[in-house]
């Protein structure tokens, strides 16, 4: 069983939007050929469903700013101009990106104690692993990811999935990264992600 994982492909990261990407939107038509190819058995969407009070926004923090790390409970986290907040416009996916051939949804930080950026992690603290109790009960051997942003989302799913025992692929023309503190983030964490055994391959070669 094979699985295409959506990370994120959300309004706040697309054109426009409160952490607009490059090109994020040509990333919505590579997904939507993706899904009717029928190389796929599973289409998962992921998505960030954030409190407005979510400590990860550096609105809720007094003197501070976005993409600055400060220290949250003993961990050194990276603040975030507000985006992606629970039944907003921005948490929405993107108009274009086709809803009908998705399976499931999973949602992200929803608990304002939750910092991860992996798909895997559940959404409030202390419950089980909505999209891994997914995978697993339909008996899916192959994860392929797309989506946003490289070095975040993507890198963190991409691990995780790797960890919990997935052959896992990343669709690398369908990512984007945010590239905050570089030019050259998306690209050194495309090669942590192969050199930790993950493959890298283009759209096209799924499209034959």
């Amino acid at each position: 069983m094979k699985a295409l994982i959506l990370v994120d492909l959300q309004n706040d990261f697309g054109n426009f939007g409160a952490l607009a990407l490059k090109e994020a939107n040509e990333v919505i038509a590579i997904a939507n050929q993706l899904m009717h190819t029928g190389f796929f058995d599973l289409v998962i969407a992921s998505r960030y469903w954030q409190p407005a009070d979510h400590k990860i926004f550096a609105a809720n923090h007094f003197f501070r700013y976005p993409n600055q790390l400060v220290d949250i409970d003993g961990h050194s986290e990276r603040l975030w101009s507000i985006h992606c907040v629970q039944d907003s416009f921005g948490a929405s996916f993107i108009d274009a990106l086709e809803l009908a051939p998705i399976d499931k949804i999973v949602s992200k930080r929803a608990d304002k104690d939750n910092f991860s950026y992996s798909c895997f992690f559940p959404p409030k603290i202390n419950e089980k692993s909505e999209l891994l109790t997914y995978l697993k009960a339909s008996k899916v051997e192959d994860v392929f990811l797309l989506g946003f942003m490289t070095e975040f989302g993507i890198k963190e799913s991409a691990l995780d999935a790797q960890k919990f025992g997935f052959r896992t692929h990343l669709i690398k023309d369908a990512c984007r990264a945010a590239n905050l503190d570089s030019p050259k983030d998306g690209a050194n964490s495309l090669e942590l992600l192969q050199t930790a055994g993950i493959t890298l391959l283009d759209s096209d070669q799924l499209m034959l």
